[in-house]
């Protein structure tokens, strides 16, 4: 049964006020360092789950008896403890439910209270708001005007607090942060899953003659999986001697005993989870990262979020490694502990918030050594141009902020950078910003024989001279420097003569942009253009399109400007560069990427960002 929010008070480290956390996805992770109670929600339901795990009764609130220590209360104070649960108004219902208020058509919620004094705990549930039952046990029949009955079988709503409890607490499962198979497990909890009997789990799969497809399509599927968390391709899974074993493209085989920890881990998961692959499943996994390399852990919860879909997961982890992971499927708390020992959870939805998470766990950004590719360009109309084309040419897969982000270096200013260490500290290395840099420049040559030559800007002249010295004279075990640092110089004059004639033509006179005057008062003087055909507009490959622009005027008699009306004209354009490329980019296609070595430029920057 999918949840939408839950609000938790008085239970061990949450205090009276509670927590409340909303806007749940398919993937919940719960982050923050060692004893900030993170793991509390869980065990919350862990213990609701035990207690309640009995035949429910219809027809009435669900009264448990129960033993509840005070240690599990808020500052061992013997509180109450309550929680309200939202339900999610996509939990679809079949007709044999009975279920009267469904969820999709009401706001329902489930309410339980755990009283230490009188050792009893009380389900209940809500509908808009109001309990279904009073404490008469009387159940509503019109919540409009809080009109309560005798329950009986003909009433609106009689099954419903054992229907939805019921499906509620059967979809609950908690996975033991110590998992192996070959473990000795006193656990009998059916819906505590540890490893210790997921062989045994399999073997029944293997062997049931009615469904023989089962046990293919799990080994199918487990092989995909493993060979794409692994990097190594698996050709083949089965039980042999009770242990299970994985065979392996080099030819080599490993029972699961002879794996290491952390692929058992994996193996054991994954299978539990495809033999409940049909049912809705709340899966409370403590720590996946341990004794996982962070790229494993990250494939793995990509495959709970893909493949696993009618499964919602909470993920407790004090682990970074799957923050960058982030989409409209994923949501992140972060669970701190105040000064009093009451524990809080916030939802992580703003940069400051992501910022404040990672301060919390300890990461700084010189521990992994800035992992995303910085583009260095020269200024703000580079940068749309540039993300249009990789949003192109990566079908937006990559995001700005994410998989690479933008510096400018505005012109000269790049005659201050260097590559790796400077030995007279006169310079900045671009490698302290980043991981990885890919710098943008254009080549202001004026015609193809500068450009043939490599007649550049003296300070783009001497960064090239620095990166060859560099990839010259230092080199990693399988890297050099181009590995890290690569350098697009533009293949015509700037990076706006890789816009095709056609589509800047129409942008720079349509509406906004066209000039039709010139000058002010009594030496105002009416504009046109010389002609309205794009064919007799002249921007070629060396031309700055604010002087080619510019010359495309003539006065509305028909007489040539001036060259300072000329320059005037061209000023105008040039102070709109950034509206000029916003607009161009909002009509880009990658039918216009064909200019030049555009595409396979676009291609390369691409492939260096992902690699």
């Amino acid at each position: 049964m999918k949840i939408d929010s839950i609000k938790l008070c008085g239970w061990r480290s949450y205090d009276l006020n509670g927590v409340c956390i909303s806007g749940l996805k398919s993937i919940n992770l719960l982050i923050g360092p060692n004893n900030s109670g993170k793991s509390n929600l869980s065990r919350y339901f862990n213990y609701l789950k035990g207690i309640a795990s009995k035949d429910l009764y219809s027809g009435t609130v669900i009264s448990v008896a129960t033993e509840l220590d005070e240690s599990q209360t808020w500052c061992w104070k013997k509180n109450k403890i309550s929680c309200e649960i939202s339900l999610s108004n996509d939990n679809i219902f079949i007709e044999n439910d009975k279920v009267f208020y469904k969820a999709d058509k009401y706001k329902v919620s489930l309410n339980c209270h755990h009283d230490i004094n009188s050792n009893r705990s009380i389900l209940n549930l809500k509908v808009n708001d109001k309990p279904i039952f009073n404490d008469e046990n009387l159940i509503c029949t019109d919540f409009k005007n809080d009109i309560f009955v005798d329950p009986i079988d003909d009433v609106n709503g009689f099954h419903d607090n054992k229907l939805y409890w019921t499906k509620f607490l059967s979809s609950l499962v908690f996975v033991d942060p110590i998992r192996h198979h070959s473990r000795n497990s006193n656990n009998k909890q059916s819906y505590y899953f540890d490893g210790a009997k997921i062989i045994e789990e399999l073997d029944k799969l293997r062997v049931d003659r009615a469904t023989p497809s089962n046990w293919a399509g799990y080994k199918k599927q487990i092989k995909i999986w493993l060979t794409e968390i692994l990097s190594e391709e698996v050709t083949n899974i089965d039980i042999l001697e009770k242990d299970l074993s994985i065979e392996f493209e080099s030819g080599l085989s490993f029972s699961l005993d002879q794996q290491g920890t952390g692929v058992s881990q994996i193996v054991m998961l994954l299978s539990h989870l495809w033999i409940n692959k049909d049912v809705i499943l709340n899966v409370f996994l403590e720590e996946p990262e341990a004794n996982l390399h962070p790229e494993a852990v990250v494939k793995l919860v990509n495959i709970f979020e893909k493949q696993l879909t009618n499964h919602r997961f909470f993920i407790t982890t004090h682990s970074p490694s799957l923050i960058d992971c982030l989409n409209e499927n994923w949501a992140v708390y972060r669970t701190i502990k105040s000064q009093n020992g009451a524990s809080s959870i916030s939802k992580n939805d703003n940069i400051i918030k992501y910022y404040e998470t990672l301060d919390s766990l300890g990461v700084k950004a010189s521990q992994i050594l800035q992992a995303n590719t910085v583009l260095w360009v020269e200024g703000p109309s580079d940068r749309i141009y540039l993300k249009k084309w990789i949003d192109i040419y990566s079908d937006a897969e990559l995001k700005e902020g994410k998989d690479y982000s933008f510096l400018y270096f505005g012109g000269t200013n790049l005659s201050s950078f260097t590559v790796l260490d400077d030995i007279d500290n006169n310079l900045i290395n671009i490698l302290s910003t980043s991981r990885k840099a890919y710098l943008i420049a254009d080549s202001d040559c004026s015609s193809q024989e500068y450009r043939n030559n490599d007649t550049l800007k003296s300070y783009l002249t001497s960064m090239l001279d620095r990166l060859k010295v560099v990839d010259t004279n230092i080199e990693g075990l399988d890297s050099s420097i181009k590995d890290y640092v690569k350098v697009w110089i533009t293949k015509g004059r700037e990076i706006e003569n890789y816009i095709c004639k056609e589509l800047f033509f129409d942008t720079l006179t349509s509406k906004g942009f066209k000039r039709e005057s010139i000058g002010k008062g009594n030496n105002r003087k009416m504009l046109e253009l010389k002609s309205g055909n794009t064919s007799d507009f002249n921007f070629g490959k060396f031309d700055a399109f604010d002087k080619a622009i510019a010359d495309f005027y003539q006065y509305q008699n028909g007489d040539p400007i001036d060259r300072l009306t000329s320059d005037n004209i061209a000023l105008s354009y040039a102070n709109k560069k950034v509206q000029i490329a916003k607009s161009i980019s909002g009509k880009f296609h990658k039918s216009n990427c064909s200019v030049f070595d555009l595409e396979d430029r676009i291609k390369d920057l691409i492939e260096f960002i992902r690699k």
